[in-house]
């Protein structure tokens, strides 16, 4: 499940990356902008919670895992800003970005 979900995440990035890229830039100066901006990384967040919670709730996380921290650590991962950041710095690829994402997401809920 965490590589799909990381997968669809990475395939969104590959087809919205450069979109998101001039939005997030856009967003700096237009308020409506900042506010569809916002809306997206509260959407993103929502998409997180109910993905690990589902997790949680098919007994597939560890019970020490702390959900509330998983979601909110991998909503900053998996979010816009920090492909932008890694495409910008380190210029991975998509799959390079996915793999590392899967990794992330595997230690954060404790599944490696």
């Amino acid at each position: 499940r965490v590589a799909e979900f990381c997968h669809i995440g990475a395939q969104i990035m590959r087809r919205t990356g450069d979109l998101f890229a001039v939005a997030q830039e856009a967003a700096m100066v237009d308020p409506a902008l900042q506010a569809n901006w916002q809306a997206g990384r509260e959407g993103t967040r929502h998409n997180h919670r109910v993905f690990w919670q589902r997790l949680a709730d098919d007994g597939l996380l560890d019970p020490r895992v702390d959900t509330g921290w998983l979601i909110d650590t991998s909503t900053l991962l998996g979010g816009a800003e920090t492909f932008l950041l890694i495409r910008r710095l380190y210029r991975w690829t998509i799959p390079n970005y996915e793999r590392w994402l899967v990794a992330s997401f595997r230690r954060l809920a404790r599944l490696d």
